[in-house]
This record gives structure tokens, sequence and C-alpha cells, in this order.
């Protein structure tokens, strides 16, 4: 098997969830392209391999990723409406 090599400049995965969970509450507040960017973002961040110390940290990352990224499209899609062609 093989290791996987975590990269000390990488926050750990509390941190991680924890920025996620505070600009989701942020979100909440306030819808913006922006947060929803920022929270795809971090819930890609716990996708990757460093992450992945179990099967439900995989699962919830993977479903938070495709959530914010149909926030992200529908903020754009929003923003493609007032626009002229």
């Amino acid at each position: 098997m093989n290791a996987i090599i975590k990269d000390p400049a990488l926050p750990d995965a509390e941190s991680v969830m924890a920025s996620l969970l505070y600009v989701a509450t942020l979100y909440i507040k306030k819808p913006t392209m922006d947060l929803a960017k920022m929270a795809l973002r971090l819930s890609e961040t716990l996708t990757l391999p460093e992450y992945a110390e179990s099967e439900l940290i995989c699962s919830v990352s993977r479903r938070m990723c495709v959530q914010w990224t149909l926030l992200v499209n529908e903020h754009e899609q929003a923003a493609g409406v007032g626009k002229c062609i």
C-alpha cells in the first residue's frame, strides 16, 4: 500500500470543516456567489486524499461539493439573466 504523505502546509480536517461551517453560516445570512465559491473550494479541499481518513469524511465532502456546485451554478445563472447578449 502507498502511504499518503500529508502536506504540512495543509490545515487539518477539523480546521477545514470549521471554516466551511463558518462560511455556510455567513451564506445563510447573506447568500452571495463569493461565499458559495469559497464553500465549494473548502468542500473540494476535504476531498483531497490527505483528508481521506474515513469513509464518512469522503462521503460527506463529495455530497457537499455537489450541493455547493449547484448553488454556485444558480448564482451564475442568476447573474447571466441580467446580462445582455
